[in-house]
């Protein structure tokens, strides 16, 4: 093209000056060229800037742990979480994962110098003041974790689960008022509470402010049952009272509340979500034992699960979790479990025991004796092995070789109660009482609470006539279970026996008080009531004999005597019309009986009535 020659494109390109003979397009051209640098100087600037942080971020990352002992999924994971933290496009992701990576898996410093790196990067956010509390917590720094609550509750007034912990750390520290206050703002947020409610009972018992923390106490009790240190709490303000029975009774409503489901700490959910980053399985079996022992939740299952995930050749997943099935009643689910798991190297002796227990449970009593012989041969002192053994050959009708074993599990574990009962048990069904008796004695003195054993010894004094002998074991036995049916059944027995026997000896102040006493445990025991209406009766007491008599005929209205006893009373009282009735019915149930003495005795008291 020649040099004066014009483009074809510029024809269509105005010819306009801006007034100094510089055309306009060469202006905005100039412009652009002008505006295109500051912008590329700028966006230089943010680049060297992010650039900047990306390496700061860098720098203050923790540096990787040996986790070489872990699981190798561990390993992968934090990888993972710190290839993304020093990326430019997801750090800040990166650093949150590194952070619940090593908080859950206990990591602690590492896992604070993230969570302070979160802080410094979102300082609105309360969860990471949370955690770094939490981290303060379990270094036993408590000016630092109060600190991080005060914080996260700023971010998050109604945090309910950071306003407990304060509370707590209050109350521990002697700064009631302040753990009131905060405690009393839980349950504003979570009304009925049974944390808070507890925390301001005992309280108002520092303060003996008695009938306050009383009322407390019984709304916990009435309203959350299964919560085990209310019970306990409400025992001891009861015995302090002089309510011993109540006392009593509230021990063993929270015995049962700690066997159905112990006490848990309250919910916390920002804590509870770091399991899913969990990779130790000694973390997450502990985990796993507080959720079945507290029913909460599915027992632990997932976590159990994720163990097994997680470590496949570890056998105390297996072991757990089979444990729960076998608690839950589902002895089929669980089976596989223990013999994939003693399958592994390292089972232990607990392993195979509750392989042995499943197949106890399934009626397979030989499988269970080969499961325990099995684990014997791998570890042969294991005392309770030999107590599977026993239980496996006692389940076959065994007993004999039972026996044997059970004394094979004493000779290796000679202080633990269970076994000692175990042979106990087993020789006093062979007939061998002393020596029974010698293992069930053992067995309270390392364990004096012991029910088992107090009530087969308990039951045997019991049954032989030595009422003072029994006591020793009844009257432990229903102290510590007042709940407990067969606490209940032998106590009032041997309350009745002692009142006969008492009331024979003319003991009338003592026998009445065993009567009572067992009136007080099974009101609608039958021969109670007549034992007690005829002590009354002999006593010239027939206002007081007519309230147990009339009980003791409600309660058997087709026994003779009951008619007998009580149409004598109303008798002695003038009711003539009820004496007559009540007495013609007895005689017609003697009749009916064959029970000619009681018949005559009904015919004689009618003829003595007057016309």
């Amino acid at each position: 093209m020649a040099k004066n020659q014009i483009h074809p494109a510029a024809e269509s390109v105005p010819s306009v000056s801006d007034g100094a003979g510089t055309p306009l397009v060469m202006i905005w051209i100039r412009w652009l060229v002008v505006a295109g640098s500051v912008l590329a100087i700028m966006g230089a600037g943010v680049f060297w800037r992010q650039h900047a942080q990306l390496e700061r971020l860098r720098a203050s990352l923790p540096t990787m742990p040996d986790v070489s002992a872990q699981p190798a999924a561990f390993g992968v994971a934090l990888r993972h979480a710190e290839g993304m933290a020093i990326s430019g496009g997801h750090a800040l992701e990166g650093v949150q994962e590194l952070g619940r990576l090593y908080h859950a898996n206990g990591y602690s410093q590492e896992a604070e110098v993230c969570w302070r790196i979160m802080h410094g990067a979102q300082p609105r956010e309360a969860r990471w003041c949370y955690y770094l509390a939490d981290l303060r917590r379990t270094a036993s720094d408590d000016a630092g974790m109060v600190s991080w609550l005060q914080q996260t509750l700023k971010r998050t007034p109604d945090h309910t689960a950071a306003v407990l912990k304060l509370a707590d750390w209050e109350f521990k520290t002697g700064r009631l008022e302040a753990a009131e206050r905060d405690y009393r703002r839980r349950l504003t947020l979570i009304p009925g509470d049974p944390y808070a409610k507890i925390a301001l009972a005992r309280i108002a018992l520092q303060r003996d402010q008695r009938a306050e923390a009383k009322n407390l106490l019984e709304e916990i009790v009435r309203e959350a049952p299964a919560f085990s240190q209310a019970h306990n709490l409400y025992a001891e303000v009861l015995a302090a009272g002089g309510n011993v029975a109540g006392a009593n009774q509230q021990r063993f409503l929270g015995h049962l509340a700690g066997i159905s489901g112990r006490f848990r700490e309250a919910e916390d959910p920002w804590l509870d979500e770091l399991r899913a980053w969990c990779y130790d399985p000694s973390r997450l079996s502990l985990w796993a034992s507080i959720d079945n022992a507290t029913n909460y939740g599915d027992h632990g299952v997932a976590l159990l699960e994720r163990a097994i995930r997680i470590a496949p050749d570890d056998p105390r997943g297996y072991d757990e979790l089979g444990r729960i099935y076998l608690r839950q009643g589902n002895a089929a689910k669980a089976l596989p479990l223990f013999e994939q798991g003693t399958r592994l190297p390292g089972a232990s002796s607990d392993l195979y025991a509750a392989l042995s227990e499943a197949y106890r449970v399934l009626n397979l009593p030989e499988k269970a004796l080969l499961a325990a012989a099995q684990g014997l041969a791998s570890i042969p002192d294991a005392a309770d092995l030999q107590t599977a053994r026993g239980l496996a050959l006692e389940a076959a009708g065994r007993l004999p070789e039972a026996a044997d074993a059970y004394r094979e599990a004493v000779k290796r574990a000679p202080n633990v109660a269970e076994t000692q009962y175990n042979l106990g048990n087993a020789l006093l069904r062979l007939g061998q009482k002393q020596e029974a008796a010698a293992c069930l004695q053992r067995a309270l003195e390392i364990n004096p609470t012991f029910p088992r054993a107090l009530i087969v010894l308990g039951q045997s004094e019991l049954e032989a006539g030595r009422l003072d002998a029994a006591a020793r074991y009844l009257r432990p036995l229903y102290e510590y279970y007042p709940g407990s049916v067969s606490a209940q059944r032998l106590m009032t027995r041997w309350c009745l026996a002692s009142g006969i026997a008492a009331a024979r000896a003319g003991h009338t102040d003592e026998a009445e008080r065993n009567l009572r006493d067992g009136l007080a445990i099974n009101p609608d025991m039958p021969e109670l009531r007549g034992r007690l209406g005829l002590l009354y009766a002999q006593q010239g007491r027939f206002a007081d004999a007519l309230e147990q008599l009339e009980a003791y005929h409600r309660l058997q209205p087709t026994e003779p005597m009951a008619s007998l006893f009580l149409g004598q009373a109303y008798a002695h009282l003038g009711r003539t019309d009820d004496a007559r009735r009540v007495l013609t019915e007895g005689r017609q149930l003697a009749q009916q009986a064959g029970d000619s003495a009681t018949e005559e005795q009904c015919a004689q008291t009618l003829r003595q009535l007057p016309q």
